[in-house]
């Protein structure tokens, strides 16, 4: 999951432009990611399901 920080936070700029509130949407996927983790179905694309967060 901590891989995917960076490309979190490039898709995240792209979307507001505004780096600071992009750390802020990468920090409120991750935390919803961690609380649903459950929902999480094991060999699927862990990148694909935290994108659609």
């Amino acid at each position: 999951m901590l891989k995917l920080i960076p490309n979190l936070r490039a898709f995240a700029v792209s979307l507001c432009g505004d780096i600071e509130r992009a750390d802020d949407l990468v920090q409120e996927t991750l935390l919803k990611a961690w609380d649903h983790l459950d929902s999480f179905q094991e060999g699927t694309n862990l990148r694909a399901w935290m994108f659609t967060i």
